[in-house]
């Protein structure tokens, strides 16, 4: 057989494990664009069965749950969003990307994955088992968080507050209040005015507590 005639090599056969990564995803994508377009209770694995293109079995083979896949969900974006700020910090720095933090959280928050996941926050109020899983989660995503700030400030050659945990729940809240404002009054909800205020808050309290730590190492 001459090298003209030759079969053509066949593609190579993608992984089990990708595919299943790959319908997960699926699955998860679809999910919050549910959640952004209808809300919570609304959606239902009829509804993500459409939005997908899968069938109800393959999403109960992935998500035992609704709760199980709200928690998906929100594990997913919190490391979509993650890897999107890792990008710009790798591109501006550790200390700018510090001092930008919260208008760029604040960005993230008022994108649609962000909105599906206040959907899931609220909705967690009348499910037991949601919030139960969803306590979890969150309790690994603040040590996550946690543990990516104090690297940055070690890496801008700076200290970290000694309430940086609690920081990080106020900044959270505030953020995420900000772009429900944002979504809802406009103009009127007064939120680049409100990033302004709370970014001066926060330097002033930092800088507070750095003094009264210097002094008492001092005396």
């Amino acid at each position: 057989m001459t090298a003209a005639s030759a079969p053509a090599s066949k593609p190579a056969r993608r992984r089990q494990v990708d595919r299943t990564a790959e319908t997960r995803r699926r699955i998860i994508d679809a999910t919050t664009a549910c959640l952004y377009k209808t809300g919570y209770s609304a959606v239902t694995f009829s509804t993500v069965s459409k939005e997908a293109g899968v069938s109800r079995g393959i999403i109960t083979y992935h998500f035992a749950t609704k709760a199980d896949l709200m928690v998906a969900v929100r594990d997913t974006i919190y490391s979509d969003e993650r890897h999107v700020l890792e990008e710009t910090q790798s591109r501006i720095g550790a200390a700018e990307y510090l001092r930008e933090l919260p208008r760029l959280v604040l960005a993230g928050m008022q994108r649609e994955p962000a909105i599906a996941v206040n959907e899931i926050l609220l909705a967690a109020r009348a499910d037991p088992e949601l919030t139960g899983k969803l306590r979890a989660t969150e309790k690994d995503i603040d040590q996550r968080i946690l543990t990516r700030l104090k690297g940055l400030y070690a890496e801008a050659g700076a200290t970290p507050p000694a309430n940086l945990s609690t920081i990080i729940h106020l900044a959270v809240s505030t953020f995420r209040g900000l772009a429900i404002a944002d979504l809802v009054q406009g103009d009127d909800g007064e939120v680049e005015a409100s990033i302004d205020l709370f970014r001066d808050m926060l330097t002033l309290s930092i800088e507070t507590q750095a003094k009264a730590t210097a002094s008492g190492q001092a005396d």
